[in-house]
Formats: structure tokens, C-alpha cells, sequence
């Protein structure tokens, strides 16, 4: 498969001046050796194809490692090569999508049919300029992965419901957010955060989980948590409950929740249950959370 970039190979880039000296043989040319992936590698380039590969009436190109050590069964690489294109000032991409697995048997991997001959030696394509041609490869090692992480969504954790009454509400007084105690659900701390005349314009209670630091050991990735936010009517049975799904980020006190959850004025009326004895009694249970950890394989 051929296609078009800009940037030329990260790994190693040649030019042959002279070229129609060597056009047609199908001896191959030999670089000098260059460094890539913690190896040593040598492009060779058959400029009029490497036939017993099934190469004839084609360019053909490969990359051969020059150094595998004694402990490596094999060393898996991904293979791009490239020929510069004069006409579209960009270079011709060419890889046939598919992990090369280099050894002590096997040191040489390529393209036997990269490009057809006609096409690369037509002067009208590009690919030969001034009597020159720009060639090249991209290697890149796939190194082993050393771990997996995994993330588990925990339905119904332990000790998954925290409660949180707020005594002389009346006397909180004019600060914008109010914050619970600190609580441990899954692999990091969370509170409650209220504002208790509300966030927006409308005047209502705002009721908020926070995600805080991460316990130690911990792994330090997003968190999701699907929460139950309730404020308890303390006369009866008539609660006020929502839901809320979020991904937590990374950072401390990314919070989510209800902007909304009671008009200040039904807060305040007593005779509703939920404010009683000047004392408000909120509840959030995480009913799912993820945790993550690094295993070994999947």
C-alpha cells in the first residue's frame, strides 16, 4: 500500500546520485549501519528487484538487523519504507500492514515487490530526479509490555454510604459552599459539598460529591461513580432523591451533582420535614465505582 506524507523517516534516509549506473541490477545496494529501536540496522535496496522473493519487474527494499542479543527470542518490529516523490514534494509511504518478527534466523524483512519498475524509472512519476533517487525506512520496535492496567466497576462497594447531618443550618451562615467530613469508597476519598442558597440564579439547595485524594498505593486514573444523592425528610418517608453518573478526573475535588436539588423556601418550611430542629440530614450511597490496578496480563 502506497501513500503520501511530509515528513521523512524517522530512522534512516539515503540518496543515490548517479542512479541509472545501478537502475538495472539486481544486486543489492547496502547502507551503512545506523542506530533504531536499541539495534543496529542496514537498509538494502534491489533497484531492479530481488527476484528469487518474487521481486522481478519490481523495486524491492528490506531492513536487516545487524545485532540481536543473546537473550532475545525475537524482537517484533513495525516497517515503513519510503521513496522521496520530486513531483508531489512529499515521500511515498510503503508497508504492507504487518508485524515483522526479527531473530537470529531470521535478520532480513522487507518488500520484495515495493513498487513496479516501470513506474519507479517513468521520470514522469517523481520518483527519479536529476539522475537521483531518495530512499528510506522508519523502524519501530515493539517492546514488550511490561503491564496492564486494568479497571473493575464495582457495583455496590463496602461501606458505600456515607451520612451526613448539618446541625444549626440556620447559622452557617454566607459562605458561598459548605464541605463534609472525608470518606474512603473503593481506592480514593470523597466528600459531600453543599451550597446552600444555591448555584444558580434560582434559589435552591446544591448538593455535590467531590472526588478527593487517592489512597496510598492507589492508582491515579479517572474514577467513575454512579451516586444516589438523598436528603432525608426526618418526619416521613417522603425523600428527595437523584442520581448522577460521572467520570472523575484525576484531580482533587472534581465534583458532580445536583444544582438543583430543593427550593430554598421548601427547605426552610419546616412543616415539610426536611429541615427540623434547625438540622438537615443528607445521605450519598455509591452504588458503582472503578478501581484500577496494574496486573501482569490480561
Amino acid at each position: 500500500m502506497e501513500t503520501l506524507r511530509e515528513e521523512a523517516p524517522s530512522s534512516y534516509l539515503m540518496k543515490l546520485v548517479g542512479f541509472s549506473e545501478v537502475k538495472f541490477s539486481h544486486q543489492p545496494y547496502q547502507s551503512a549501519d545506523f542506530d533504531a529501536g536499541g539495534h543496529k540496522w542496514r537498509l538494502i535496496f534491489y533497484p531492479a528487484g530481488k527476484v528469487e522473493e518474487g521481486g522481478k519487474d519490481h523495486v524491492s527494499i528490506y531492513a536487516r538487523i545487524e545485532n540481536v542479543g543473546p537473550s532475545e527470542m525475537q524482537i517484533v518490529v513495525e516497517l515503513k519504507f519510503f521513496i522521496y516523490n520530486h513531483n508531489a514534494k512529499k515521500y511515498s509511504v510503503f508497508q504492507d500492514g504487518t508485524m515483522k518478527h526479527y531473530s537470529k534466523e531470521k535478520k532480513e524483512w522487507g518488500l520484495a515487490q515495493m513498487l513496479l519498475l516501470s513506474k519507479f524509472n517513468d521520470p514522469k512519476n517523481g520518483y527519479i530526479d536529476g539522475n537521483a533517487c531518495i530512499v528510506g525506512v522508519e523502524i519501530f520496535v515493539i517492546k514488550p509490555r511490561e503491564k496492564v492496567e486494568r479497571v473493575a466497576f464495582t457495583q455496590n462497594p463496602p461501606e458505600n454510604k456515607f451520612t451526613w447531618k448539618i446541625s444549626h443550618f440556620s447559622k452557617i451562615g454566607d459562605k458561598r459552599y459548605y464541605y463534609s467530613d472525608e470518606f474512603v469508597v473503593g481506592d480514593r476519598k470523597w466528600r459531600m459539598k453543599i451550597s446552600p442558597k444555591g448555584d444558580k440564579k434560582v434559589r435552591a439547595l446544591s448538593v455535590y460529591v467531590q472526588a478527593m485524594e487517592y489512597l496510598p498505593n492507589a492508582v491515579a486514573s479517572s474514577t467513575y461513580a454512579k451516586l444516589k444523592l438523598r436528603l432525608i425528610n426526618q418526619k416521613n418517608s417522603n425523600h428527595i432523591e437523584k442520581r448522577v453518573f460521572h467520570f472523575y478526573s484525576r484531580e482533587t475535588q472534581d465534583g458532580s451533582g445536583i444544582s438543583e436539588l430543593i427550593s430554598v423556601e421548601d427547605l426552610n418550611d419546616e412543616s415539610k420535614g426536611y429541615l427540623v430542629e434547625d438540622s438537615i440530614v443528607l445521605e450519598t450511597t455509591l452504588l458503582c465505582v472503578s478501581e484500577t490496578m496494574f496486573v501482569d496480563s490480561i
